[in-house]
């Protein structure tokens, strides 16, 4: 019977660092590497990635992340497989404060669209709640409310007009 093969997909591309994983030139051993963090012996991870980690920043309950590295993940919106970068990280972890056991669940692109989705549907409400509107801030209510009605976040359109007067 004959091998099948392996069909490498392109990872999502990361606006800034890419769709490769990204060596770091540091020295890291693999024992090292298989302590840094429990969930790294049942991940796809690139080792050359490795960077240390600044353990006194970190939010954890029980154990720290020693080292960050590169890991392979796919996203739970489009499937597509993307790499949560070890410098992307350990910025989560060390600057915004995010827990160490927290995972990255979403590609870059995926995560991208909520956030402009939630724009939307704030600035929805706050044109909505407008007693008077320019013609502009009419004409902008409009557009973000047939995006959002094409995108199935409104549902009813007698709503979505009522609301554009």
């Amino acid at each position: 019977m004959p091998k099948r093969k392996t069909i490498d997909r392109p990872y999502v591309k990361h606006p800034r660092y890419g769709d490769k994983p990204v060596p770091s030139g540091e020295k890291i051993s693999s024992e090292d590497l298989k302590r840094a963090h429990w969930r790294y012996n049942g991940l796809k991870i690139f080792p050359e990635t490795a960077i240390r980690a600044d353990v006194t920043k970190q939010n954890y309950a029980i154990y720290p992340r020693e080292v960050y590295v590169d890991i392979e993940e796919h996203c739970r919106n489009c499937g597509r497989p993307f790499i949560f970068f070890a410098r992307e990280q350990k910025y989560w972890f060390e600057v915004l404060g995010f827990w160490v056991d927290a995972h990255c669940t979403k590609c870059v692109e995926c995560r991208k669209k909520e956030h402009e989705i939630k724009w939307m549907q704030m600035r929805y409400q706050a044109l909505v709640a407008l007693e008077k509107r320019s013609i502009t801030e009419s004409k902008e209510l409009k557009a973000i409310a047939m995006e959002l009605y094409q995108l199935g976040y409104i549902r009813d359109a007698r709503k979505f007009s009522s609301n554009l007067k």
